[in-house]
C-alpha cells in the first residue's frame, strides 16, 4: 500500500529522521503516524545504545540567566558540525529550560527531568537516532542568588567554557552598574584562570593532600626547623593559584588586586558588601 507523501513529510518534520526511514516506519505500522513515531523513537534508542561508547570530543558549554537564577550545561558530541545542527541547539535549549525550571544541580537530575515526550535522557537518545552519532550530557548545574542578590555570568565566545556565580549583598545596590560589571568580570576571569573553587573550603581534600605530598617530597632534605615554614609558603602559593577569591584579577593593570579585593571595592562603590555564595565553572572535556 502506497504511503501518503504528506504523512511522510509530517513524520520527518516531527522526528528529524530521513525520508526513507519515515516511509519505512509508516509502511510497517499501516500508515499510523503515532505508531510510526514510536517505532522511530525505539530505533533511535537502539542506535543510542550502540553508539554509547564512541568518543565525544566536541560539544558546547551553554548558559542562560533568568532573574536571580542561572543555569549551565555541557553537552558533548562527536563532531564539531553537529553543534550547529538546529536540533542539537534545541536540545541545549531544552536542557537549560529544565535546569532553570527545576533548579537542577546535577547531570543525573537533568537526565531524569520530565519533558513532553518522556525524560531528558529520552530526548538525547532521540537526537542520537537523528544525527547518527554519540551525544552525551556531561554536566548540568543551576545557581541561585537570594532576593537582593546578584548573578555573574560569562560564556566564552567559542561556546567551550563558561562560569556562573551568585552574590549575596549586604547594603549594596544590586542594580549598580559597577557591581554588575564586576560580577560578570569575575565570571570571565574564572573561565580564563580555571580555579578549583571560589574559596579554600571548596578545594577537594584529596587535591590538597596530593599537593602536600608533592611539596613534602620536594623539601625532604631541608632542615627540620624550616620545613613547616616552607610547606606553608608552598600551600599559600597553591591557594593563590587555585582559589578564585585569592587569584590576581586578570584585568588588573598593576597585577596586584585579588578577586576578593575587586569584589569588595565594587560592593563598596555600590554602597555595601558582597560575598560569593555559589559558583560553577565548566570547560568542555575538563
Amino acid at each position: 500500500m502506497a504511503v501518503d507523501a504528506k504523512l511522510i513529510m509530517q513524520l520527518r518534520e516531527k522526528t528529524g529522521m530521513g525520508i526513507t526511514q519515515c516511509k519505512r516506519a509508516l509502511e510497517e505500522t499501516g500508515s499510523d503516524p503515532e505508531k510510526a513515531e514510536m517505532l522511530l523513537r525505539k530505533q533511535g534508542m537502539d542506535k543510542a545504545a550502540k553508539k554509547a561508547d564512541r568518543p565525544t570530543g566536541q560539544g558546547v558549554v551553554a548558559l542562560r540567566q533568568e532573574g536571580l537564577t542561572a543555569a549551565m550545561v555541557e553537552l558533548a558530541c562527536e563532531q564539531e558540525p553537529t553543534t550547529g545542527n538546529a536540533r542539537f541547539t534545541d536540545l541545549v535549549n531544552l536542557a537549560l529550560d529544565l535546569c532553570l525550571k527545576g533548579k537542577i544541580k546535577s547531570a543525573d537530575s537533568l537526565f531524569a527531568a520530565r519533558t513532553a515526550d518522556g525524560t531528558f535522557a529520552d530526548s538525547i537518545k532521540a537526537l542520537i537516532g537523528v544525527v547518527g552519532e554519540n551525544i552525551q550530557l556531561k554536566r548540568a548545574v543551576s545557581v541561585e542568588a537570594l532576593p537582593g542578590g546578584l548573578i555573574g555570568a560569562y560564556a566564552h565566545f567559542n561556546k567551550k567554557a563558561g562560569a556562573l556565580l551568585a552574590l549575596a549583598l549586604e547594603g549594596a545596590d544590586p542594580a549598580s552598574p559597577v557591581l554588575k560589571t564586576a560580577a560578570n568580570d569575575i565570571a570571565m576571569h574564572a573561565v580564563a584562570t580555571r580555579p578549583l573553587a571560589w574559596n579554600r573550603e571548596g578545594i577537594p581534600a584529596d587535591a590538597v593532600a596530593k599537593e602536600k605530598e608533592i611539596f613534602l617530597e620536594e623539601i625532604k632534605n631541608k632542615p627540620e626547623p624550616i620545613r613547616e615554614k616552607i610547606l606553608a609558603g608552598k600551600l599559600q602559593k597553591f591557594y593563590a593559584e587555585k582559589v578564585l577569591l585569592e587569584q590576581i584579577f586578570v584585568k588588573d593593570p598593576d597585577g596586584k588586586a585579588t578577586i576578593g579585593q575587586v569584589l569588595d571595592n565594587a560592593a563598596k562603590a555600590a554602597g555595601g558588601k558582597a560575598a560569593i555564595v555559589d559558583f560553577a565553572r565548566f570547560e568542555l572535556g575538563l
